[in-house]
């Protein structure tokens, strides 16, 4: 047996610096009690091969992440498909530089997306398929089927564009506010002759606003509705504008400081 002593004791010992060991083998029932050499660039290697030199803890097909201490691996939260070929995310997810996906016939099952504020850019460089798997046509348009949010490729015709009216009871001598979102109003008269005041938002807070007004058949030349502007503004330079008759109606539009009639049946 060897038995060797050095001082000071080395702290940072060289890759060609060399061990000394002593064989412990039994060869017949005797020790070989070799003595052999090992340099410290061999030994790295045997613990880095034998050992893998990390250690730590993991659970099965989730991505490692290193624990604070930096030489331990622990789980992310980011896990991986058996198959090898999905990933599943539990947590918030943050693409900092570009997302590209390759050769993938369909980028997300479902993806839901809670508290972003923007998405600043989106680029598809592939096919982009519906929920049925289909690819599309040159000009269609990618559109909602409304059964359970899935999405259908339809020709740019199909597209069709739905305003969703607020309805308003006019009665005569009475008046009201617009303070809706919607972009049409649908007027129903109820009650005899006279005059009902519409007054408009201000045309200054909702700049480059576009309302629709339309009417059914019970106002009548004696009912007359006045779509009027508030405060100081006006509409079309006047303070109303005058709707008096069946199957009647205008669009008006805010210019940033008035209202300003575009369309108006005759």
């Amino acid at each position: 047996m060897a038995i060797i002593y050095s001082y000071p004791k080395v702290t940072s010992p060289l890759a060609t610096d060399v061990l000394v060991l002593t064989d412990t083998t039994l060869t017949a029932g005797k020790r070989k009690n070799k003595t052999k050499s090992l340099s410290m660039s061999d030994l790295a290697t045997y613990v880095a091969s034998s050992t893998s030199a990390i250690t730590g803890s993991g659970t099965l097909n989730t991505i490692p992440l290193f624990t604070p201490s930096g030489v331990k691996l622990g789980d992310s939260i980011i896990t991986q498909a058996a198959s090898g070929q999905g990933v599943t995310v539990t947590g918030q997810l943050d693409v900092t530089q570009d997302f590209n996906v390759t050769g993938s016939t369909e980028l997300f099952s479902s993806l839901s997306v809670q508290g972003a504020s923007t998405f600043s850019n989106v680029s598809f460089q592939g096919v982009v398929f519906d929920g049925g798997g289909n690819p599309g046509t040159a000009g269609q348009v990618l559109s909602s089927t409304g059964a359970g949010g899935d999405t259908e490729w339809v020709d740019s015709s199909a597209a069709i564009t739905k305003l969703i009216p607020y309805f308003q009871l006019a009665t005569p001598g009475g008046s009201a506010t617009y303070t809706q979102s919607n972009n049409i109003v649908d007027f129903d008269w109820s009650g005899g002759s006279g005059t009902y005041e519409y007054i408009l938002p201000s045309a200054t807070a909702i700049p480059y606003r576009k309302i629709r007004f339309v009417n059914n058949s019970t106002i009548t030349a004696s009912d007359k509705i006045h779509i009027t502007a508030p405060g100081t503004e006006t509409i079309d330079g006047g303070s109303f504008y005058e709707i008096n008759k069946a199957y009647n109606g205008c669009a008006v539009w805010s210019d940033g400081t008035q209202w300003i009639v575009i369309q108006a049946k005759a």
